[in-house]
């Protein structure tokens, strides 16, 4: 830690700050292996949504204490109104929230977005422009690491959902014989009227197990080859 501090001299850039920019790195790693644990489950809730709240967190708390030291001076409640912004935010997040036709969860990263955009607002509006700064370089940052990590953990994921339509019930029966045939486990199947293309088509949104390390894509490759199929896609 002096060491860090030392470069941080060096730099021209106070201890407070220094440790503030720590404590955001820490805490978007921190967020992304709980968020990675969840993704693999195939949970709708994710790395960069659980690396968003954990920033938004430590970055408000920091911003408590930059309050105590610089603004308030230990007397009275200086952090009435960010507590204020923190719980009304959840609010506006909620209405960004929607589950699709496919029972897909839309809107957590967005909603997750929206509550640490206020917490760098209220380390802005207190004064504490480098945490604003700092948060908003960590969350830029890792977004791109996390995006390219996301991608390639849901290539190789166990879970993998798609909806599927075919042009009648006989196509579900030869995908069921692929399922066996690939040692695929159908872990829900849920179908909807409203999501068909055609009156006449048999459809149906399907989570599955696929067991083995192997590419969603060559998944969906496969299963266009299958006779009677109208449209495949992941969700």
């Amino acid at each position: 830690m002096n060491d860090f501090l030392e470069i941080g001299r060096i730099c021209e850039i106070y201890e407070f700050e220094l440790s503030a920019l720590i404590k955001l790195l820490i805490a978007s790693v921190c967020g992304g292996l709980i968020g990675l644990e969840r993704e693999m489950k195939g949970r709708p809730a994710g790395l960069k949504t659980f690396s968003l709240v954990c920033i938004g967190s430590a970055l408000v708390m920091t911003t408590n204490a930059y309050i105590s030291i610089n603004i308030a001076g230990s007397s009275g409640d200086s952090t009435r109104m960010a507590a204020q912004v923190i719980s009304g935010i959840g609010f506006l997040g909620a209405g960004t929230i929607m589950v699709t036709g496919h029972n897909q969860v839309k809107g957590l990263t967005t909603a997750a977005a929206l509550w640490v955009t206020a917490a760098i607002g209220i380390a802005i509006g207190s004064g504490f422009y480098f945490g604003g700064i700092a948060g908003l370089t960590v969350i830029h940052s890792t977004s791109f690491i996390y995006r390219f990590i996301d991608r390639k953990i849901m290539e190789s994921s166990r879970i993998m959902r798609i909806f599927i339509e075919g042009v009648d019930e006989e196509f579900m029966l030869r995908l069921k014989d692929f399922f066996v045939m690939r040692q695929i486990k159908v872990l829900s199947l849920q179908r909807r009227s409203e999501n068909r293309w055609y009156k006449g088509d048999t459809y149906a949104t399907i989570e599955l197990d696929i067991g083995k390390s192997i590419k969603h894509k060559l998944i969906i490759e496969e299963i266009r080859k299958l006779e009677g199929l109208r449209y495949v896609e992941e969700i």
